[in-house]
């Protein structure tokens, strides 16, 4: 069937500007440990005193963000900020706050910016159960930096300072202790990965349309291979919203559409507009990802350098993808 280019023309906007209509619409928050982000600061636990028994294990999440408590047929109880009981695990795995203790209430925002002036003290415990795992999880100010702003070192190591957990395992007093350090940034050279990748994309959008398309799809694979082992790399209490996951799922979605509809004959417009609105999904994508390429912590990969990687590649075969499609677009125009 003939398509009259005016009609091929407004189709195309119409397909490009509803696709860049959809980007803002992602959800606000899906992961349960959002306040996990990359950071320059990660905070290490350097002894526990005395040792504690066989199915206790204690360890920091989220490079400072949490500490997690697991006890498995021991009983173990955190003690607060005024060393107050705030959280217990009986030998059965029940877990249990007391809503009591002013620590519940500070530690629910990573800053303590909370309002506490409607709270009464009260020294009998309010417990709540949260759990039956025998695993405990929460923020606690004692063991990372309580500012946005990032902290100055105080020696060489980049120790910012040192901090001690009290709790009670197996009936006896035991005291975690950790140092929080300031880490150096990634370098900045992360970022010309996604040089080649432009001069690729470009030389590809001049002289091999299906390759072009192919290689959008490719770096949004990328992008959800990396997003995927950011949020399946964290404990299920502490992932976050998966945007690069999404995002870039969304992005090989449309790219996988614009091929399919690349082998139609007249359909070079929608597969033109489809490529550029992939293209659009990846460069927001790795707009909100950004922080990622240069910070000492990545969450939930270990292999960081995929991500590193992957956020300059996705940006750059955008960037290309929509310049592509938006040209295209206004030469068709009648």
């Amino acid at each position: 069937m003939y398509l009259e280019p005016r009609w091929q023309y407004r189709s195309g906007v119409r397909l490009f500007v509803g696709l860049l209509s959809l980007l803002p619409l992602a959800p606000a928050h899906l992961g349960s440990g959002d306040s996990v982000q990359p950071r320059n600061t990660e905070s290490v636990i350097t002894s526990i005193a005395p040792a504690v028994p066989d199915g206790v294990k204690i360890e920091i999440i989220g490079g400072d963000t949490f500490v997690r408590l697991t006890a498995v047929g021991v009983r173990a109880e955190v003690r607060g900020y005024d060393d107050e009981p705030y959280l217990r695990i009986s030998a059965e795995g029940l877990v249990e706050i007391n809503e009591s203790s002013v620590t519940a209430v500070l530690n629910g925002d990573r800053y303590g910016n909370v309002d506490t002036s409607q709270m009464e003290p009260n020294l009998v415990p309010k417990w709540r159960t949260i759990a039956t795992n025998g695993i405990a999880m929460w923020h606690d100010h004692r063991s990372h930096w309580m500012s946005p702003k990032l902290p100055a070192a105080i020696d060489d190591k980049g120790t910012v300072l040192n901090w001690d957990i009290p709790m009670i395992i197996a009936g006896q007093r035991t005291l975690v202790s950790g140092t929080l350090f300031l880490r150096d940034k990634s370098s900045i050279a992360w970022w010309l990965a996604g040089l080649p990748a432009v001069v690729i994309a470009v030389l590809l959008s001049l002289f091999r349309r299906r390759g072009f398309f192919a290689i959008v799809l490719a770096a949004s694979l990328l992008g959800v291979v990396a997003g995927f082992m950011e949020y399946n790399g964290l404990p299920d209490d502490a992932r976050i919203t998966p945007v690069m996951l999404m995002f870039c799922a969304g992005a090989a979605a449309i790219a996988i559409a614009s091929m399919a509809r690349l082998i139609r004959p007249g359909a070079m417009h929608i597969a033109v507009s489809l490529n550029a609105g992939a293209g659009a999904a990846l460069v927001v994508c790795g707009f909100l990802t950004a922080n990622q390429v240069r910070a000492s912590y990545i969450p939930g990969i270990d292999q960081m350098w995929i991500a590193r990687i992957a956020i300059p590649i996705m940006m750059g075969i955008g960037f290309v993808s929509v310049i592509d499609g938006v040209t295209r677009i206004v030469r068709s125009a009648p």
